[in-house]
């Protein structure tokens, strides 16, 4: 969806989950299907081509069997196929992966950041980065900083549009 966007002009950026909803499940099978209907030699390459639209396979492995090898802070990048959506892994309290078609990797901002609660899985982590603080100021990627504000904002447009819809 990233990419359709950035090729009609509007730049967007957004957290990426592991799972998938009942309704990208939905849209995928739906993809797939016109991919078939289009050309019935494309039958074998449909989900091929579904599927290279995903989030970086490294990254996801990142979050999901790697968290505990990232230090707070740490980030990395990539880009997708297509070469047109930044793609990261953010390493806050938990490993964030995050997708953006207008910002840029080497953007660094300091923060004033809140540790979280100790536990014997995170201890090490946040130890590192905080030592005995319980806040400090620390780095962020801007794009990070950015999503943060500007989500607050549709969050309270959101709820505001609740109250009065008709």
């Amino acid at each position: 969806m990233l990419k359709y966007l950035r090729r009609q002009g509007v730049g967007c950026a957004g957290t990426v989950r592991t799972t998938k909803t009942t309704t990208e499940e939905t849209f995928e099978d739906a993809a797939r299907v016109e991919l078939q209907a289009e050309d019935v030699s494309v039958k074998g390459r449909a989900r091929q081509k579904v599927a290279k639209e995903r989030f970086s396979s490294s990254l996801m492995r990142l979050k999901t069997q790697f968290t505990k090898h990232m230090e707070w802070g740490e980030i990395r990048w990539d880009l997708s196929k297509s070469g047109e959506v930044l793609q990261a892994a953010w390493r806050d309290n938990q490993v964030v992966l995050f997708a953006s078609t207008v910002a840029e990797p080497i953007q660094v901002i300091m923060k004033l950041r809140r540790r979280s609660k100790m536990s014997q899985n995170n201890k090490g982590i946040f130890e590192k980065a905080f030592g005995n603080e319980p806040v400090r100021l620390l780095g962020i990627p801007q794009m990070i900083d950015d999503y943060n504000c500007h989500k607050t904002k549709v969050d309270c447009f959101d709820q505001t549009k609740a109250y009065y819809s008709t």
